[in-house]
């Protein structure tokens, strides 16, 4: 029933096309819950438009992560009616976009007005089913009898110089949590207070749902999220869940810390974006998340997702010492194990040693597991110091196999990539 609310169009707006917003209550309408904007956090906003009545909505975030109207303003959108197919059809786009950049007015032509800011039109859900296009815009103008007119632009959403001076202050650009979205729709949905608050707690579970069964690490509740047209990231259904489940046979556990969650929503599509924070025995990190559903036969799933990683808190990543120092205790569990694949993680696609490079060293440990039938590797006077660039681990190895026994002085050389610190190098000395 709830997700049904998402999918259904309704007429709830009597303003007629082209009329001036001044007429329209502000405060009338402040208890109005628009469907598209379920969880928005204090200090974001969010702008919706409506094409019937040629009219913007401006929302603002609450301490209750509910949407607060503050103001309407009269715009103008695509000559042509309907939901943008392709370039140069006339048509301003339905959806779900981001503001991605801002274009200054002295770098524009005189009919941008003040300025510009640029969405991420064609978004995920527009590039899955074959629209295309570009340059679509939220932007001023210098002739205002264009906003009284209505319907006469080539798809941007138009306002005068006047209101988005008035807005900028309130817009956010970039890939982050926060930035500003602007929704487009037909006509609007709004929610009674009750029939918001079901909704905004549903879509609140399904979130939670997901967070919890990427740290259960149980694959099949995982990747149930997930729909079979999942495409993201160079990734498809199929390449995400062997992905996923290689990082489950290597961790012991994960954490995963959801904050600061926004959620948007446009006739079966919806968006969930957050801040993310992420643990595992091996990997920690934090990143701006947006999660890209649609409803599906069989519920909500996952068609893509985006990441963009952002720095930790200074006083919380584990000191780089005590980060190698617990690497270097998996790594030696690892080779301990012969599973080569989660030996080989703890090594950089760079890694040149001993005239190997990474594909070399793989196929040489993964042929010496296969010889041996144990192996027992014991570290001991291990000392951890900074390098131009990295980490170096210097200790004393006794190695022993069923049919080989080294004790040697040995250094691993790491360096910081996108997924954690890896050795890019090793060396060793054998001792008597």
């Amino acid at each position: 029933m709830l997700r049904s609310i998402l999918i259904l169009s309704l007429l709830a707006s009597t303003q007629s096309p082209g009329a001036s917003t001044d007429s329209v209550d502000v405060t009338s309408r402040r208890g109005d819950a628009p469907e598209a904007v379920l969880t928005l956090p204090e200090g974001s906003c969010a702008i919706v438009v409506e094409k019937a009545t040629q009219s913007l909505f401006l929302y603002q975030g609450t301490p209750q992560s509910t949407p607060k109207l503050i103001e309407i303003v009269q715009v103008n959108t695509g000559e042509e009616g309907g939901d943008k197919q392709y370039e140069g059809d006339l048509r301003t786009p339905e959806g779900i976009y981001f503001f991605t950049g801002i274009i200054d007015g002295n770098d524009l032509p005189a009919e941008y007005g003040v300025r510009a800011f640029v969405t991420d039109y064609p978004n995920i859900f527009d590039r899955l089913v074959g629209k295309h296009g570009n340059n679509i815009w939220l932007h001023a103008t210098n002739e205002p009898e264009r906003i009284s007119n209505g319907f006469n632009t080539r798809g941007c959403v138009v306002v005068t110089n006047e209101d988005l001076d008035r807005l900028t202050p309130l817009i956010r650009v970039g890939p982050y949590t926060g930035s500003t979205v602007l929704i487009v729709k037909e006509k609007l949905h709004r929610l009674e207070p009750a029939e918001a608050r079901a909704l905004r707690d549903e879509m609140r579970q399904l979130v939670a749902r997901w967070e919890a069964a990427w740290e259960s690490m149980d694959i099949d509740r995982y990747m149930n999220f997930y729909s079979r047209a999942f495409r993201s990231m160079g990734s498809d259904y199929n390449a995400l869940r062997a992905y996923k489940d290689r990082l489950t046979r290597q961790y012991e556990y994960v954490k995963v810390d959801i904050s600061n969650l926004h959620i948007f929503a446009h006739d079966g599509e919806m968006i969930a974006a957050f801040d993310q924070r992420y643990e595992s025995d091996r990997y920690r990190t934090q990143s701006a998340k947006r999660l890209y559903f649609k409803s599906e036969e069989d519920g909500w799933k996952i068609v893509a997702e985006t990441s963009r990683n952002t720095p930790l808190k200074p006083a919380e990543p584990e000191p780089a010492e005590a980060e190698i120092r617990r690497i270097i205790a998996d790594w030696e569990k690892a080779w301990e194990s012969m599973d080569t694949d989660s030996y080989i993680a703890f090594y950089s696609k760079t890694f040149r040693s001993r005239g190997m490079d990474y594909a070399a060293y793989h196929a040489y440990k993964d042929r010496l597991n296969r010889q041996y039938k144990n192996i027992k590797v014991d570290i001991s006077n291990l000392r951890i110091f900074p390098r131009s660039g990295g980490m170096v681990a210097a200790f004393d190895q006794l190695y022993e196999s069923d049919g080989y026994r080294a004790q040697s002085s040995k250094r691993l050389y790491f360096v910081w990539e996108e997924e954690g610190w890896r050795i890019v190098e090793e060396t060793s000395q054998d001792r008597l």
